[in-house]
């Protein structure tokens, strides 16, 4: 992105290395430092994929771990980065002719009360350039290795790729696992050591490998310890995307979770650009991910997720009529327990069946899965989403007379 990358021209050329004595806790500057304030946002996550690209732009530089995002004690999020050495925003205009956002600024931080990321408790690596690194969080050492193997050097699908990754506490060696190989492209495959289960001794690893392709997909596993204090490598949800679960503390219990869309609305009721998939939320558990989308604590999360998605047909009024969109949208009220009236609006709404972009069943109403294509049957859209909403934990069975 060409704003990204005069940022990054910007800030190795302006920047002096940060001083001594800046850190989480104390984000009020003094003499000539300033934090460089790039935007500020309401919402803690737009702020941090915000910071991302910042960082992302960084790397390789000494500046890439100097990006951060801050909260205000006005609750706005701030994404800096720095301490920087200007008097001015206009003189760094001015002496740098570059174009900063219009709501970019110079701080101080006096009203910056904590770093909201990068999280304390969580290190992230990526093999990009590299084939090896180590990530140290609480006692856990962790040594990450990407091993390639090519039996064409001629061709580069003959290449194929896994990763291995051994933790340490101490001299002593705890685990030691291993991906499957398989091909996947150059980019995309990284190891973060971050704490996702409060009650195990030690925090957890997390393996995402992409596996390339137009809309897929990120491959997931979580290196944690069981009840027993032995070690597992549990397989994770494999997502459209390239990011994969987001770990957020939706129910501000300290503890964060597993978040992500729902894939199952995907290309069901629409083609790919016209589906909407409805916030999903997981929960490690020692070694066992649970689905916690029915715990009355995420009620919050959900009311948050419907009033996007109304305000995204609030400025495009034709989502009302789309398939795809009033199947989530009726997924999401039906987390809050109003599925049925959901379902019954929503087939007012509709304007009919999509071809091709149906849902399908057995003939004895078995799910599709059980029975050759050929043979499935396509239910009219209030009465598939009605069934998928059953299916995947949505509405309890009784729900439907």
């Amino acid at each position: 992105m060409p704003f990204l990358r005069v940022c990054l021209i910007f800030l190795l050329t302006v920047f002096a290395l940060p001083t001594a004595g800046v850190s989480q806790e104390a984000l009020s500057l003094s003499g000539g430092q300033r934090w460089l304030v790039f935007a500020s946002r309401q919402d803690a996550t737009e702020a941090v994929q915000l910071a991302e690209g910042y960082r992302d732009a960084l790397q390789g530089t000494a500046y890439e771990d100097k990006v951060r995002v801050v909260r205000s004690d006005n609750g706005w999020f701030a994404v800096v980065v720095g301490p920087a050495h200007f008097k001015s925003i206009r003189l760094a205009r001015a002496e740098f002719n570059t174009v900063l956002p219009e709501d970019a600024y110079l701080s101080r931080g006096r009203r910056y009360v904590e770093t909201v990321w990068p999280d304390r408790d969580r290190q992230f690596d990526e093999f990009e350039n590299q084939a090896h690194f180590t990530l140290e969080l609480e006692k856990l050492r962790v040594n990450a290795d990407l091993i390639v193997e090519q039996t064409d050097p001629n061709d580069d699908f003959s290449k194929n790729s896994h990763v291995r990754v051994a933790g340490w506490v101490g001299r002593d060696k705890v685990f030691s696992f291993e991906t499957e190989p398989s091909y996947y492209p150059e980019y995309g495959q990284s190891v973060e050591v971050i704490r996702l289960a409060n009650e195990t001794e030690l925090p957890q690893v997390v393996i995402k490998r992409f596996t390339g392709g137009a809309h897929c997909c990120v491959e997931q596993h979580i290196i944690t310890q069981d009840r027993n204090g032995g070690w597992a490598m549990v397989q994770g949800a494999v997502l459209d995307g390239a990011y994969g679960y987001s770990f957020e503390d939706l129910n501000g219990d300290s503890s964060v979770e597993l978040v992500h869309s729902d894939n199952s609305f995907l290309y069901l009721f629409a083609p790919y650009a016209g589906s909407f998939a409805p916030l999903f939320v997981e929960k490690l558990s020692f070694d066992e991910i649970m689905d916690v989308n029915l715990d009355p604590a995420y009620q919050p999360a959900f009311r948050k997720e419907l009033v996007y998605l109304e305000e995204r047909a609030q400025s495009d009024p034709a989502l009302w009529g789309e398939n795809g969109f009033l199947a989530a949208w009726a997924a999401v009220r039906a987390r809050l327990g109003e599925g049925m009236a959901a379902i019954d609006e929503a087939t007012e709404k509709s304007r009919g069946d999509e071809e091709d972009f149906r849902k399908f069943v057995c003939p004895d109403g078995s799910p599709s899965s059980a029975c050759d294509y050929e043979n499935a049957i396509a239910l009219p859209f209030p009465v598939g989403l009605t069934v998928h909403l059953i299916e995947q934990g949505y509405l309890p069975v009784q729900s439907r007379p």
